[in-house]
């Protein structure tokens, strides 16, 4: 309705109607002192002070510093976050939501820095294996957790093992309340030998190759570096045929360095028929010396 007109008046952040700005959603999708500022702000209905950072399509997380630690429940679901990772210190911050990200990975020490989360909202994402789950495992004062719409829920002894890994503080997953049956079951579950057996099984400990290999795609994903895109930039502009700057401007699009445009690593191979070496003056051709060993021996 009248959102839509184009000049609309300009409100204070806490009533702006959407998640967003349009401004914001054009420029490039950051997290920004300036964009954390602007954000909307409002009471939740547990009556926490919460900033919105819905829907701003952000890729990372950055510069939360910047809100001062100012609230109990920040909000950054709808966002393209990949993983979870770099909070500073927020020691007032209970609530943590989220939702519908693109999030595969949570670092070791992502919480850290928040001693007193108690809730945390991971519905919609792409968490797919339980030791990817170990952080989660780390927070003494969780209370809430839901991994609902996420691979993971879909892994066999999913809820027994989260159960049985979690604080004793978490009282609520997945929406659902935890029984005390539930406790006592998940803790027959791993019990003994036969339990330590079944937790190799279903959450074997991750790989330090693959979880290299997984770092070095994950940051492939982020885009190429500014050394990289103005390396290309030069070659666009030095170049001398259409083909090249295609050619060129389709390696700027991916990010990927042409292989004229790398680094050099060492000397380049040579080639076999530049490589054949001429015989040394007097040099004796290999050939069968049995005759010669024979006549030494007799």
């Amino acid at each position: 309705g009248d959102w839509l007109k184009p000049n609309r008046p300009k409100l204070p952040a806490h009533q702006w109607p959407g998640p967003a700005t349009d401004a914001a959603r054009a420029e490039a999708m950051r997290l920004t002192l300036e964009l954390l500022q602007q954000a909307p702000q409002s009471l939740n209905p547990a009556k926490q002070r919460q900033l919105s950072l819905r829907g701003f399509k952000v890729p990372t997380i950055e510069n939360l510093g910047g809100t001062n630690d100012a609230y109990e429940c920040i909000d950054l679901s709808d966002n393209d976050l990949i993983k979870v990772d770099n909070f500073p210190p927020l020691k007032r911050l209970h609530v943590l939501m989220l939702m519908n990200n693109r999030i595969s990975r949570i670092a070791l020490d992502a919480f850290d820095p928040l001693p007193n989360l108690c809730s945390v909202i991971l519905t919609g994402n792409k968490l797919e294996k339980l030791v990817d789950l170990e952080p989660l495992l780390k927070l003494k004062t969780l209370e809430r957790l839901s991994l609902l719409d996420n691979p993971v829920t879909k892994v066999k002894h999913y809820r027994p093992y989260m159960i049985s890994k979690c604080s004793t503080t978490l009282r609520i997953l997945d929406f659902n309340r935890i029984k005390d049956k539930e406790r006592k079951a998940a803790a027959l579950l791993f019990a003994g030998d036969r339990g330590k057996k079944l937790l190799e099984e279903i959450a074997p400990p991750r790989i330090v190759g693959k979880e290299l290999a997984e770092k070095i795609a994950a940051e492939a994903k982020t885009g190429p570096t500014p050394e990289v895109i103005e390396r290309i930039k030069r070659a666009i502009a030095e170049a001398e045929t259409i083909e090249e700057v295609t050619r060129l401007e389709k390696a700027l699009k991916s990010g990927i360095l042409p292989d004229e445009l790398r680094p050099e690593q060492g000397p380049a191979p040579v080639k076999k028929d530049e490589g054949a070496q001429p015989k040394a003056a007097g040099a004796v051709p290999p050939g069968p010396v049995k005759d010669d060993a024979m006549k030494v021996d007799g």
